[in-house]
């Protein structure tokens, strides 16, 4: 039962599988142990086998949960809510493969459990009778200063009155400036954690449309987007995977990170807003002074913003391939929160500075966790932004590109991995975008060396920029969509 928070909390891999072996031995049949069990990862893997070692047990442990799920009707409420209360399959996301297929299954698992519990929300809502207004509901437990919000506060807050009402659920309990402003900007405004309290308000309010702006980092919205609360159903890419859910309808993403094949990866009907399907504010200039970072005269400097567990092990190699060939670099990471996961992912780099005869501290920095202000001085003294492979980087890009900052890209098929994709092809700098690692190499030894080439990207960036911020086309979209839904229904 402690297994879910103790990895949580510690992230420890070695002492993670070592805990996930033995608990194996025993065996558990608890539904809850169980599905910590399938939900525990080591979040900084050590080698390319252990992300294999940990998908396979992920499908093991799926598939005993399913078993157990078939065989047994006997599961009482509070079983079940324990058990979806206790994780998610957040990390699952971050093995940099295609997970489509154990996601649509897992969501399957969730939708069978609630079923036990909310028969009654699980049926169809029949749509309301035509009105003056379209009820749209939006949910997260993220209406505050975040990521989610800085993506989808605008999809609240410059809708159109005259059309809409916007119902907001927030089912989290922080609130700063960011809260009071979709409060102040939507009709209604709802702020419990209570899974029940919250059905009993979304069911009452009679919605036309419920979008939910994230559906896999918090448990409580896990279990809310598996039941059908309102004739229709919407999911946002604050988690850019599908949610697997049978009760959610439509998937919306942005038009320039797709593929014409897109839609193999969602469960849901896939819908293409505008761009990147956000209206993103231009991040405020302010004071970008030194603090504390190091001196780091006559080095080029190579930043990667992204959290660690999105860097994984089967990339560290180009990072070293960076060093062989401009020698004078730095390399700046930021380190996560729990400093024991930084302290895995600076030890995975450290074995490797060793076999490539390197001294760590000659190219590696490892910043901790700071202000926003300190964050932004660290971009703007780097000179090329490295983005992560496998899941690319959107709001970190889009903060990095406000100050000016070339980035270095490889995507790959799944929209996740096309965020940065997404922003230079907006900014037409497809010389950023590269198509192998080997291009990924050449193209950082051509920002370092090639003055004038990096200039001009730059000189790009500036007269550009403006093109992937405020772009309220997106929201326009989005009305005219959901229009058409309640014309079709």
């Amino acid at each position: 039962n402690n297994l879910g928070q103790y990895h949580q909390e510690i992230g420890n891999e070695d002492l993670s599988i070592i805990y996930y072996k033995k608990a194996l031995e025993i065996k558990p049949t608890n539904l809850r142990s169980r599905w910590l069990l399938m939900n525990t990862f080591p979040i900084i893997y050590k080698n390319h086998e252990q992300i294999n070692y940990f998908r396979k047990h992920f499908e093991e442990n799926l598939k005993v949960i399913e078993d157990l799920v078939d065989k047994n009707n006997f599961l009482k409420k509070d079983q079940i809510l324990n058990a979806l209360n206790s994780s998610t399959n957040f990390y699952l996301h971050y093995l940099g493969q295609d997970i489509t297929s154990l996601q649509i299954r897992y969501g399957t698992i969730v939708h069978k459990l609630t079923k036990y519990i909310y028969p009654q929300f699980h049926e169809k809502i029949q749509s309301n009778k035509p009105s003056e207004f379209i009820k749209v509901g939006f949910i997260s437990s993220f209406f505050y200063e975040g990521v989610v919000t800085k993506l989808f506060k605008n999809w609240i807050v410059k809708l159109n009155k005259k059309k809409f009402k916007s119902f907001v659920y927030h089912i989290g309990e922080k609130n700063d400036h960011t809260t009071s402003l979709i409060k102040e900007n939507c009709y209604s405004f709802f702020n419990k954690k209570n899974i029940d309290a919250a059905i009993k308000q979304i069911i009452s309010d009679k919605l036309d449309i419920l979008i939910f702006l994230d559906i896999g980092m918090e448990p409580k919205i896990q279990i809310l987007g598996s039941l059908k609360l309102a004739p229709i159903q919407c999911c946002a890419y604050g988690v850019p995977v599908t949610t697997g859910f049978k009760n959610i309808d439509y998937f919306f993403s942005g038009e320039i990170m797709e593929i014409s094949s897109s839609q193999k990866h969602y469960s849901e009907k896939l819908i293409k807003l505008p761009a990147l399907g956000v209206d993103y504010d231009i991040p405020k200039k302010i004071n970008t002074d030194d603090t504390d970072l190091k001196n780091e005269k006559n080095k080029i400097i190579f930043l990667c913003l992204q959290n660690n567990y999105k860097l994984l092990p089967q990339h560290d190699h180009i990072y070293f391939e960076i060093i062989k060939k401009i020698p004078e670099c730095k390399l700046w990471f930021m380190r996560a929160k729990n400093e024991f996961i930084s302290n895995k992912f600076k030890e995975r780099i450290s074995i490797m500075c060793k076999q490539n005869n390197l001294l760590l501290d000659d190219f590696f920095v490892f910043y901790p966790q700071t202000s926003h202000q300190n964050y932004l001085n660290l971009i703007t003294k780097s000179d090329v932004v490295l983005d992560s492979l496998d899941w690319s980087g959107l709001n970190t890009s889009l903060e990095a590109i406000s100050l000016n900052k070339p980035i270095i890209t490889l995507p790959s098929n799944i929209m996740r991995s096309r965020h940065t994709f997404g922003v230079l092809k907006i900014l037409k700098l497809e010389e950023l975008i590269c198509k192998t690692k080997k291009e990924y190499v050449d193209l950082a030894v051509k920002l370092s060396k090639n003055s004038n080439f990096r200039d001009n990207i730059i000189k790009r960036i500036k007269e550009n920029k403006q093109l992937v911020f405020n772009n309220f086309k997106t929201i326009q979209f989005l009305e005219i969509f959901l229009e058409s839904l309640i014309k079709k229904n």
